[in-house]
Order: C-alpha cells, then sequence, then structure tokens
C-alpha cells in the first residue's frame, strides 16, 4: 500500500525537512534526529547551544540524546554516555538530554 507523502517542516523555523532522519556531524560525533523534525541548520544550532559536558569522559553530549544520571555529594544530576565505559550507573537511572535540561528522567528500582 502506497502511503502518501507528507510535506515535513521544521518544528523551530518553518523551513521544509527533506530527509528523515535529520543528519549531522557536530564535534566530531554523528547525531540522526527522528523525534523532533527539525533542518540541519536548527539542529546544528541547538547543538551548539545545549550541548552539555559528560560527567565521566568530559566529551560533549548532543541534545536529544539518551543519557545516565548519577548524583553528586550535593544531590546535583550529573549526565553521563550512554556507553559501557561511560555509564557506571548501571542503567537504574536513565532519561534523555534536551535543549539544556534532562528530560524524561526515570530511576529504576534495583532488585
Amino acid at each position: 500500500m502506497n502511503r502518501p507523502e507528507v510535506a515535513l517542516s521544521c518544528e523551530d523555523c518553518g523551513k521544509s525537512v527533506e530527509t528523515l532522519p535529520t543528519f549531522t556531524s557536530f564535534r566530531g560525533q554523528e547525531t540522526y534526529l527522528f523525534h523532533p523534525i527539525v533542518c540541519v541548520g536548527c539542529l546544528m544550532e541547538t547543538c551548539q547551544q545545549h550541548s552539555t559536558e559528560c560527567a565521566n569522559c568530559g566529551e560533549i553530549i548532543l541534545p536529544y540524546s539518551q543519557v545516565g544520571v548519577l548524583k553528586d555529594n550535593h544531590g546535583k544530576n550529573l549526565v553521563v554516555h550512554m556507553t559501557t565505559s561511560c555509564l557506571t550507573v548501571g542503567g537504574a537511572f536513565h532519561g534523555f538530554w534536551g535543549k539544556g535540561q534532562l528530560l524524561n528522567f526515570m530511576e529504576i528500582e534495583a532488585c
């Protein structure tokens, strides 16, 4: 069954988005973004403004990335990459890094 083509537009600027996922490389990290629908220019701007630093390796974490969450000695949330080398939280605390803030943070009860 053929699906009708739907015109996609950037949620940030309204320009046409040609393909999904939106793909770009920022500071050596590739990102493929399905949601939200944004153009490459807006994705690059979001990466420049809202990337954060991984608390374990010091490299950047791009917006809309899944992250692990650590608590520092003062109760502040710190984010880390969801990789075996950075994720020291055992997968029990995770969320998504959004535009400069932690989104959809979950704590999974460990047995």
